[in-house]
């Protein structure tokens, strides 16, 4: 063979290489490659994106084009690609003197024609496009996409018989076909928890709040009226024997929008009054009656109830104000629409918040990078969310009164403390029975660790 045509071969050999690349660029890029993205990449990139999208749908028969691509290339290169590396070397080594013994020719050439190949065939033919596949899948996929498209028709007959022996293997040992639905799995909470984690370094505060929402939004499967309502104590009622000046004093202390109607004589709660409704009505005879006809239904929900259920209950447009009551029909609380906001969106001040700022005293707040104030009835499953520790697997305990008091083993005082987690609580103020304010700091101890 001359040097003409040795020197054609080596050619052929490095275009095996490069075909290899291809394929391996190609296989790593469309599994990479999010199917979220791939609608997107079809609209805006004309024909690259549809046949992408093509590739993509029938991920199962692309890749095995591409593994019948990767292993045809691999098999040339060594067909092909040995003998003619071996051969630029024979020259230098006949110069040197060498070709009297062809037996140590033979081993030099084959050592040296052996190293280049692998060198070539690793980096330039796996490592380097296999990375590029991965740091930059969607621009890969769109490249490989076209000639892929054509090599897999092209070789369709072996594809197909290639596939269908595989696929009756995988039957033979009781794995299922899953070619034809897709190979998405859709991600699980924590996954999604995960993801949201990871993606939240280097964030603006715009991005942080978005992320911290969406975070928010996986816990809703996982809290339950209980956990979100606030105590029967807080509910500020209308009994029906109050005059007119009497209900107008009520309003203007609290100041709520929902008010539940309520029979001064069993303490039934007949019904959730409106303040527009309650403003129709005058002073005069008959203003409990006339109050009556507004009455709304009070929906009620056990503690065990669903934050999801509630929520989707609210948007239906049943009242803004659910009453939770206890397994033995027993009222343990109320939930407002602004709770389950909370839930998801953090603490949601109003106009009212400045007159009645316990309104959102409820919500934790940190002072410091150390220091977080919470109040009694601040909900456990905030707190657990704020300091990333599960306080308590009880499903009785739902405030931070409950836990304390458990705790204690007695009903807080001022000056009381305990450990919460990595932080030290100290009870700050009371309110009777209940906890008005209290101060959790981070050990020094904890944050050393």
């Amino acid at each position: 063979m001359g040097m003409t045509e040795n020197i054609v071969l080596v050619l052929f050999a490095l275009l095996l290489v490069l075909l290899n690349g291809f394929f391996v660029a190609a296989e790593f890029a469309i599994v990479k490659l999010r199917h979220t993205r791939v609608e997107e990449l079809k609209r805006v990139n004309g024909i690259r994106g549809r046949i992408l999208a093509k590739v993509h749908q029938r991920m199962d028969a692309y890749l095995s084009a591409c593994q019948l691509g990767i292993t045809l290339a691999s098999l040339g290169l060594g067909w092909i690609g040995e003998p003619a590396f071996a051969r630029l070397i024979e020259v230098p080594l006949a110069m040197m003197g060498l070709d009297n013994d062809p037996a140590t020719v033979h081993t030099i050439a084959f050592i040296f024609a052996f190293g280049v190949i692998s060198y070539l065939h690793i980096v330039v033919g796996e490592l380097a496009p296999k990375s590029a596949a991965l740091r930059k899948p969607e621009a890969m996929s769109l490249w490989t996409a076209i000639p892929l498209y054509l090599f897999y028709w092209l070789m369709y007959p072996f594809i197909y018989f290639l596939n269908a022996s595989a696929n009756a293997m995988l039957r033979r040992i009781g794995l299922e076909d899953k070619s034809k639905h897709g190979y998405e799995v859709p991600y699980t909470h924590e996954e999604l928890r995960t993801i949201l984690h990871l993606s939240r370094a280097g964030t603006d505060e715009r991005d942080s709040d978005l992320n911290r929402m969406l975070a928010h939004t996986l816990d809703l499967p996982n809290l339950w009226a209980g956990d979100v309502m606030r105590s029967r104590f807080d509910l500020i009622g209308i009994a029906d024997d109050l005059s007119h000046a009497e209900v107008l004093r009520t309003l203007q202390v609290h100041r709520y929008s929902r008010y539940p109607f309520i029979a001064a004589d069993s303490e039934e709660i007949l019904g959730i009054l409106h303040l527009k409704d309650i403003f129709l009505e005058g002073p005069g005879p008959d203003y409990s009656s006339r109050l009556r006809s507004h009455l709304r239904p009070a929906e009620r929900f056990t503690e065990e109830t669903p934050v999801a259920q509630l929520l989707r209950g609210f948007r239906m447009g049943s009242t803004h104000l659910a009453l939770v009551e206890s397994t033995d029909g027993v009222l343990a609380g109320f939930v407002t629409m602004e709770d389950v906001l909370e839930a998801v969106f953090g603490p949601i001040a109003d106009e009212h918040d400045k007159v009645r700022p316990e309104q959102s005293s409820r919500v934790p707040r940190w002072l410091d990078g150390n220091s977080l104030l919470v109040h009694g009835e601040t909900p456990l499953y905030m707190l657990e969310r704020e300091i990333g520790v599960t306080l308590s697997e009880s499903e009785t305990l739902n405030t931070v009164n409950g836990l304390l008091r458990e705790r204690l083993e007695q009903i807080p005082r001022v000056g009381d403390s305990t450990e919460i987690g990595t932080f030290s609580a100290s009870v700050l103020q009371m309110d009777g029975a209940s906890i008005e304010a209290m101060v959790l700091t981070r050990r020094s101890e904890a944050g050393d660790s």
